[in-house]
């Protein structure tokens, strides 16, 4: 009977797995809708975007829950014990108890990209926000829902609409923002630009906003102080959290103890303005700290924990192998 390994990322926009052999190849593939039993529209709607990734990729293995050894889940919304516990027993109606997995935070995704250990703080801009950490000796935390700030491409999205919609009203300074949405959006104005995302009837939705996040680190990177300043606050925000998860496990982040892995589709972004906010205020708060971006999804990462999971050895060659190899939509938003 051929092994294999299950890997899993749900997170709010998507949620992605991967069946891989021994050795991290993909052996197949499964995609769904948003993971998060706190921000789906249902907990259906989560179970069944996370069940039917997990089963397409089966299939697409053309293997079988029996053939897999073991699992890594990185879910939005495991934010507490009892959120464990609820997607433990549910994976266990599909997968049974033979293999053995993990279910964590989202945050956790990355850590092994690192250097394999899985210990360090990993940072995770995407959609939305995902902090987490280890210590070497295991201690773990992560955001989670002591997050109160409005982060990731989402937060850049909201905050690009409020900066141009005060400019108009003349509260707010102009700002190279307002052409850069009008033109996405085709609106004539701020007044209809903000119409159209909070009308009553047939406002655009909410990830329709996500899209404005790579206009503002464009704008930001051109030099516009209000897109700057924008980039600055979340970089700022996230290195709180960072300082409070590291404390969580008993490291102060400023001692350099814990290496930092800076990931996720803003953060890794062709436009460098959330990186480079990021580097500079880890620069500032922990100047001992090594701070590196990764080469690789957080989904990498997963399956380095999926292999990890079942007894595989993650060391540099692993490391190097297990690379993003996917269809051109798989991993986006």
């Amino acid at each position: 009977m051929e092994h294999a390994y299950l890997a899993l990322d749900a997170g709010n926009s998507k949620t992605v797995a991967l069946v891989v052999d021994g050795e991290g190849t993909v052996l197949g593939r499964g995609r769904g809708g948003n993971g998060d039993i706190y921000g789906a529209a249902s907990v259906d709607a989560a179970l069944v975007a996370v069940r039917g990734a997990i089963g397409d990729a089966l299939a697409a293995s053309g293997l079988a829950a029996g053939n897999l050894v073991a699992a890594a889940f990185r879910v939005a919304g495991v934010d507490y014990p009892e959120d464990a516990q609820f997607w433990d027993g549910k994976l266990r109606e599909v997968l049974g108890d033979g293999p053995r997995w993990s279910i964590l935070n989202d945050g956790f995704a990355s850590l092994r990209l690192i250097d394999g250990t899985g210990v360090g703080l990993s940072i995770t801009v995407g959609t939305g926000p995902a902090l987490a950490a280890r210590s070497a000796d295991g201690r773990e935390e992560c955001s989670g829902m002591f997050m109160f700030d409005d982060l990731g491409g989402g937060g850049l999205g909201n905050a690009a609409l409020a900066a141009v919609t005060q400019a108009w009203m003349g509260i707010g300074p102009p700002t190279a923002l307002t052409d850069e949405l009008l033109a996405m959006y085709d609106v004539p104005d701020a007044w209809h630009l903000r119409h159209a995302f909070t009308q009553r009837f047939g406002a655009l939705p909410a990830r329709e906003l996500w899209r404005a996040a790579r206009v503002v680190l464009a704008v930001a990177g051109a030099g516009d102080e209000v897109a700057r300043q924008i980039v600055a606050r979340q970089a700022a925000s996230f290195v709180r959290y960072a300082q409070w998860c590291a404390q969580r496990v008993g490291v102060d982040l400023a001692s350099g103890e814990l290496p930092v892995l800076l990931n996720g589709s803003v953060a890794t972004s062709e436009h460098p303005a959330m990186r480079d906010a990021l580097v500079a205020e880890l620069a500032r708060v922990a100047p001992a700290a090594s701070v590196s971006v990764a080469t690789a999804s957080p989904l990498c990462g997963v399956v380095l924990d999926a292999l990890a999971e079942g007894g595989i050895p993650v060391g540099p060659e692993l490391l190097a192998r297990v690379r993003d190899d996917h269809p051109d939509d798989f991993l986006m938003t």
